[in-house]
């Protein structure tokens, strides 16, 4: 710690000042036995000079240092699974009898070729008779297990809606929701309208994504816990 005293013994000169200021600022001592001022000690006079000064707040390395401000832990950043979903985009077209959508980017020629059916279809869901909560967990399951399989190529048959109200088929609007929101829109290239020979506008010809080990982990329980509760 430094002690501005010290330089008391550097300084013989300054000493001898503070003892010239302390006797003029004292009261005169008691003469002694021979009527002479009494001689006050070093301390005495250097202690009577510096009565009237205060100890300096404490400063330099006694000051405490001050706390580092608290950071918060920067949020983690999205896994290529969560920016791959974000980033998906559909284009699609829709008439009464025709639907179309495709992952935006998508090579025009496979989209082409799936409108041409010249995929062969590995596997194939009705889904006559059923309501929309009935239909769309058929579905969900359906993808998932073709997904998985390694499927490329599928069907869908919502059916043309012709016993619908309107005459408009309720299912084939809500297959193009589910088919391109998640989790299904993580697995789905490309759909459309099927050919005459495989049911027409009754019917949706879907094109799968290949598996990928590092494209995450697809939520399909908890669209099913949704749909049971």
């Amino acid at each position: 710690m430094h002690n501005p005293f010290k330089s008391l013994e550097k300084d013989p000169g300054l000493k001898s000042r503070l003892k010239k200021k302390a006797r003029r600022a004292s009261p005169v001592a008691a003469p002694d036995a021979a009527g002479r001022p009494a001689e006050k000690s070093e301390d005495e006079l250097f202690l009577h000079a510096f009565a009237d000064v205060a100890p300096l707040n404490k400063g330099g390395r006694d000051v405490a240092r001050a706390a580092a401000p608290v950071q918060t832990a920067p949020a983690p950043p999205p896994t290529f699974a969560r920016l791959l979903e974000e980033n998906i985009e559909f284009e699609m077209d829709y008439t009464h009898e025709f639907i179309t959508g495709q992952v935006r980017g998508l090579d025009a020629k496979i989209f082409r070729k799936l409108k041409a059916g010249e995929f062969s279809v590995q596997a194939h869901l009705d889904l006559h008779g059923m309501n929309t909560d009935q239909a769309k967990l058929a579905v969900l399951d359906f993808l998932r297990r073709c997904y998985m399989e390694g499927k490329r190529c599928v069907l869908l048959i919502p059916g043309r809606g012709r016993n619908s109200p309107m005459g408009q088929g309720v299912l084939r609007q809500e297959l193009t929701t589910w088919l391109t929101q998640a989790p299904l829109k993580r697995v789905v290239l490309a759909f459309t309208t099927a050919l005459p020979k495989h049911g027409g506008s009754g019917a949706v010809y879907l094109l799968l994504r290949q598996v990928r080990k590092d494209s995450g982990k697809i939520a399909w329980e908890d669209v099913f816990v949704d749909l049971d509760g």
